[in-house]
């Protein structure tokens, strides 16, 4: 089989992004940024790197802000995005089958549109065309089981089993499927009619159904940098790992010794910087503030003389007043913390919040 049309692929966007509470709670989670663009749109970028420019991606939560924030792709990113709005959920394969019609290609990408990946697509690619596989399936070895759907193999690399989020005890394997996948046609065939059955995932589902026919699924371990930033720690992780240059994303800001800079970012020269930063455009940072750690400040956000920030990260259009202490926590858009409020570690906060003195924030993590 000649394998010569290949540019076509599938992102997973319909998913509710609850673990990420209140973060969610008036953005998507494929439009969660990291370093000053959604997530999905790092995730059509890589596309576009491998040559995978014919994209289709199914929505479902706040799916009028996808529409809004992809609307224009061919001159805003380079590359063909239709939007397939499904009124249900209908599991992952159920979105795959939402946007059959575009997937005409012999062999389809399927990605999910909310992990932070430089996998290397086209290495993939070339390893599924070379083998006798319907499906490969890209996984990652990871430490912490419970987190993810685990892939179990045998010698020759092809998938006998899953577990779904196993306790370390109960894990047969510490391979994590990653949600990118290269299937054949012939695999999109498998997926049922919404009317023989609506709700249809691809582990659980489709998978049980190629593996019961004897159809082999191969998997092929990468060594790339992949996370999914589903859980607010995991969030903050991914925001350091980046800023630490562990995983290549493109990065639309100036260079810096601290890290980067955004257009019209001003720092006054009296800021002490001890880490790694990231000031998106139009920031501005008052006298005194000492920035320590990883940081990472979304554009339009101020923070005023005499502040503290470690290791947080500040989403749009957030003002910070002077003298505020902000340790190891998120606050959401459109915050306002006022002057000498010492923020507790650890801590999430809605995005709309105005923090007072007892104000309690959203969500602890530790």
């Amino acid at each position: 089989m000649k394998h010569n049309n290949h540019n076509q692929a599938m992102i997973l966007a319909a998913g509710v992004g609850s673990r990420l509470d209140p973060l969610t709670s008036q953005l998507p989670k494929p439009l969660c940024p990291i370093l000053g663009k959604p997530v999905m749109e790092h995730i059509v970028y890589l596309c576009k790197k491998h040559g995978f420019t014919n994209l289709a991606a199914n929505t479902h939560v706040m799916a009028d802000k996808m529409k809004e924030h992809f609307a224009d792709s061919n001159k805003k990113f380079g590359v063909n995005l239709n939007l397939v709005y499904e009124p249900q959920l209908t599991g992952v394969a159920g979105g795959i089958r939402s946007c059959k019609r575009f997937l005409t290609d012999d062999v389809i990408l399927v990605i999910m549109s909310d992990a932070l990946t430089d996998v290397d697509l086209t290495e993939l690619y070339e390893a599924h065309i070379n083998s006798d596989c319907a499906v490969t399936a890209a996984i990652k070895e990871v430490e912490d089981t419970t987190q993810y759907g685990v892939a179990v193999t045998d010698k020759n690399n092809r998938i006998i089993s899953f577990q779904e989020k196993p306790k370390p005890e109960d894990a047969k394997s510490n391979l994590a499927n990653t949600g990118i996948y290269f299937f054949n046609q012939s695999v999109i065939n498998e997926i049922p009619s919404e009317n023989e059955m609506l709700k249809f995932d691809v582990a659980t589902d489709l998978f049980q159904k190629l593996m019961a026919k004897n159809i082999p699924i191969q998997a092929i371990k990468t060594k790339k940098y992949w996370a999914d930033i589903g859980t607010l720690k995991q969030y903050l992780k991914s925001i350091k790992d980046t800023l630490e240059g562990k995983v290549s994303i493109n990065i639309l800001a100036e260079k810096t010794s601290y890290g980067y800079k955004g257009k019209s970012a001003v720092i006054d020269p009296s800021v002490k910087i001890e880490g790694r930063l990231y000031l998106g455009e139009n920031v501005k940072i008052g006298s005194n503030v000492t920035l320590t750690g990883d940081i990472y400040i979304e554009r339009n956000c101020t923070i005023e003389s005499d502040s503290y920030i470690n290791n947080s990260i500040v989403w749009p259009n957030s003002h910070i007043r002077k003298n505020v202490k902000i340790i190891n926590s998120i606050i959401g858009n459109n915050c306002l913390v006022n002057e000498g409020i010492e923020i507790i570690s650890n801590s999430v906060w809605a995005p709309d919040t105005v923090i007072k003195k007892d104000t309690k924030p959203s969500v602890v993590f530790g």
